[in-house]
């Protein structure tokens, strides 16, 4: 493979995507929402920052913990992030989708491989080119995003440019997914047409049907129903109510430290119980997030954009809220964020990685005879 020949079929995909008009209709949707997504999102902020302010000018000596995190820039960014699993998905499948078949169904491809150029000079500069051309349209976004961000007098700082980084980088890995999805079809695929359907019906697949399996529902119908509090632990609790003269007929209980010794074990046992349940379900949804790039780009994000660590786990029975633990919810630092998603980043860089690979494999034993 010669990078020369390489390079000059990437330069040449690179200036077909950015001046055809599905690309550049696609972008300006994803400018236009990114936009508006920043604009809400510093709106929410501010209200939440003033919030804050008055919060810890007014609140009194005992609730000095309350309020107490000032809230994240990064929380801007959730609103563009929704936009971006749909626009962006939908931006990696357009550009992708015809790359090869549309070759195949003009004989431009028989025509390209009868020149002295190898097989994977082509699939590789193509790839190259979908990739700069990604690239560029998801760097002028972030551009934008910030630019807006300064322009209503927002800066953020180190760690938040980190964060900020991080966020584009997964953005444009759940993109190439996409893209990579959409060029293997391609590939697969003699008609473009049908290239576009099958990946269309993959993307809501993976963006839609494996989500959904996660919500509580479903999720209850494979792993069960979490465990109940014991009768013995709701008359306890109950008894607690009445005696502090609950107006609301609830109350909150911090775990086995607030009850008596003789029902230390039940809440031991219980809490055992409802941790078992929680590794089960995480364990559960873990597996499906590795067949959906946008489960994990989801985690990411939401781990990016609230940056808050907490492992308090709430338990409803009839009018009782029960609270199994006391951690208390913190700003998380960049290394505890860091270290949570590692595990959806690495799922997230194996989609284009599998996918290019199909496609590659495709392409070089392809019969264009």
């Amino acid at each position: 493979m010669t990078g020369n020949r390489l390079f000059t079929i990437a330069q040449k995909e690179f200036f077909d995507h950015v001046r055809s008009r599905k690309f550049l209709l696609i972008f300006g949707i994803l400018l236009v929402v990114a936009i508006v997504g920043m604009i809400g999102g510093i709106s929410e902020y501010n209200k939440t920052l003033d919030q804050y302010n008055k919060g810890q000018s007014a609140i009194s000596s005992e609730m000095s913990g309350y309020m107490s995190e000032k809230p994240s820039i990064l929380g801007i960014f959730s609103s563009v992030a929704t936009y971006l699993v749909f626009v962006g998905g939908v931006l990696g499948i357009a550009m992708g989708f015809d790359l090869v078949s549309k070759e195949k169904e003009s004989k431009s491809l028989k025509i390209l491989l009868s020149h002295p150029v190898y097989r994977d000079e082509v699939i590789n500069g193509k790839a190259l080119g979908g990739i700069i051309a990604l690239g560029c349209a998801l760097g002028v976004v972030l551009f934008i995003a910030l630019a807006t961000l300064l322009v209503y007098g927002i800066v953020p700082d180190g760690n938040e440019l980190v964060l900020i980084a991080v966020f584009a980088g997964v953005s444009f890995l759940l993109i190439f997914s996409y893209f990579a999805i959409a060029l293997f079809m391609s590939t697969a695929m003699d008609e473009s047409g049908s290239a576009l359907i099958y990946t269309i019906i993959i993307f809501i697949v993976l963006s839609v049907l494996v989500p959904t399996l996660a919500n509580d529902t479903v999720m209850e119908n494979l792993i069960g129903s979490q465990p109940e509090l014991p009768q013995e632990l709701l008359d306890q609790m109950q008894i607690s109510t009445n005696s502090t003269g609950s107006s609301t007929g609830m109350v909150i209980v911090n775990g086995p430290a607030s009850t008596s010794n003789s029902n230390s074990d039940a809440w031991k046992k219980f809490n055992d119980r409802m941790q078992a349940y929680s590794d089960k379900r995480q364990m559960v949804h873990d597996t499906l997030a590795l067949f959906s790039p946008t489960m994990n780009y989801d985690a990411i994000t939401s781990s990016i954009t609230y940056r808050t660590s907490t492992t308090e786990m709430i338990g409803r029975s009839s009018n009782v809220v029960t609270s199994f633990s006391t951690t208390k919810t913190v700003s998380a630092g960049i290394e505890d964020i860091l270290g949570k998603i590692i595990a959806n980043i690495i799922a997230l860089l194996l989609f284009p990685a599998v996918f290019f690979g199909l496609a590659y494999m495709r392409f070089m034993r392809m019969d264009v005879r």
